[in-house]
């Protein structure tokens, strides 16, 4: 069964039909008129599956998943693509840039050696993802839309880890590299260090979802008016229409806001902290926290309670016994669907953590610690196996150094994480738009 045939009908015909209206409105988006084909916005794509399809959108910038789909206990990782033509060609799935001397390395050895790097590389990359999301190894795809004149055509293919033990049919020019591994085609360009992927109708685990035509329309701009003004004539509240979800979000640095750097002894490196015990047994690997610089508490007071600086106020005033209870807490939702105690605690709430002395984790049946959060980030998810000190440089090859926090308005008990692009709390804090790196 193919992942589109879980949705309902219902929620297949609306998908489309809001397809079939952006595609109508290509003219809006380009300024030579008559071009059959239709155009169709990536951003766009994402919004609308996950909003049709009940499903998340999980992009943070350059990662392999685009969209998170649930079924039951089923975690299905969606990649979204859409291009011109339906025709068999390589589009881009991943950007390398930051392996970069790891590739010329393996390129100046083989082929093979290339081959290799190159597909362990991007299958380091799959796995973190299926670590941050929950995702099982051989249930993903890819689903994307081609467009032809006048006409969208979905299709659906598996999108599986590269097979490393079958990598054959090297091919070297000046510019690229390609090899496969018997399931799926692969090509490397060199310029811009940019893995592409064979598409091909005909290969195994693709098929064809549907195909529709779209009618795009000669002035959109026209149209746009006449519909705006039927949504006043009509006394409809336009702005209800449109309104905003009611989420605020936030973004945490993965290091020190002060240095710049991850501590020695703190935040992600809090396992490299002095023993608490008199044996001097070393600190758990995973036992972490995100660091909360004083500035994130001073210019966004409400974010974690209801005035935070009076708070922290009561909290400096407290007896050193009376400060044992005053935490801030909350339930902290991991983007695999997992949900933990979370609080911020330690002089100026500077530190965001896991942890409850009173619930208990259903699957090891001990108390949540500050080990829930650490093993999901930093062991999970970006892969650190032994006592080797995090880096900021070590977060931005893994393509983040940041954090975002989201959360329900006037809703304090559930917040949701998950990583975010690089320099993403840098731009928080300056009020800039977060840039995501796109594949």
């Amino acid at each position: 069964m193919s992942i589109w045939e879980k949705y309902s009908k219902e929620e297949q015909d609306e998908y489309i039909k809001y397809l079939q209206i952006y595609g109508a409105l290509s003219n809006l988006f380009r300024q030579k008129h008559g071009d059959p084909i239709p155009y169709l916005d990536s951003k766009f794509q994402e919004t609308i599956y996950a909003k049709v399809f009940k499903s998340e959108n999980v992009d943070i910038g350059n990662t392999p998943h685009d969209i998170l789909s649930v079924f039951g206990s089923e975690r299905i990782g969606i990649g979204l693509k859409t291009w011109m033509n339906s025709v068999p060609s390589f589009q881009k799935v991943m950007q390398l840039k930051r392996y970069k001397d790891e590739i010329d390395i393996a390129k100046a050895e083989s082929d093979e050696a290339l081959a290799y790097k190159l597909s362990e590389i991007k299958n380091e990359r799959m796995k973190i993802d299926y670590n941050r999301l929950g995702l099982s190894e051989d249930k993903n795809i890819y689903h994307y839309i081609t467009r032809d004149a006048g006409r969208f055509v979905i299709q659906e293919t598996v999108y599986p880890l590269v097979d490393l033990s079958h990598l054959k049919d090297f091919s070297r020019t000046s510019s690229s590299f390609s090899w496969s591994d018997g399931h799926k085609k692969y090509r490397f360009t060199f310029s811009d260090s940019q893995i592409w992927q064979y598409f091909d109708g005909e290969s195994t685990g693709t098929e064809i979802i549907n195909s529709f035509d779209v009618n795009i329309v000669d002035d959109p701009f026209d149209f746009l008016l006449q519909s705006y003004d039927v949504l006043y004539t009509d006394s409809i509240n336009f702005y209800s229409v449109v309104k905003k979800d009611e989420i605020v979000e936030a973004y945490l640095p993965l290091y020190s806001y002060d240095t710049g750097e991850v501590a020695e002894k703190s935040g992600l490196n809090a396992w490299n902290a002095a023993p608490k015990t008199k044996n001097g047994g070393l600190r758990p690997l995973n036992e972490v926290y995100i660091p909360i610089p004083i500035e994130f508490h001073r210019k966004y007071p409400d974010f974690f309670c209801k005035n935070i600086l009076a708070f922290l106020e009561e909290y400096k005033n407290a007896t050193k016994e009376e400060r044992k209870n005053l935490k801030i807490r909350f339930n902290l939702k991991l983007p695999n669907g997992k949900v933990i105690p979370g609080l911020l605690t330690q002089d100026n709430m500077k530190a965001f953590q896991s942890g409850s002395q009173t619930e208990r984790d259903p699957e090891t049946g001990k108390p949540y610690s500050q080990a829930a959060l650490g093993q999901w980030l930093l062991i999970d998810v970006l892969g650190l196996k032994e006592r080797t000190l995090v880096t900021r440089a070590w977060l931005e090859k893994k393509g983040t150094d940041s954090v975002r926090l989201w959360r329900k308005k006037n809703d304090y008990s559930l917040i949701n994480i998950d990583f975010a692009p690089i320099n993403s709390f840098e731009h928080f804090m300056k009020d800039e738009e977060i840039q995501i790196e796109d594949n």
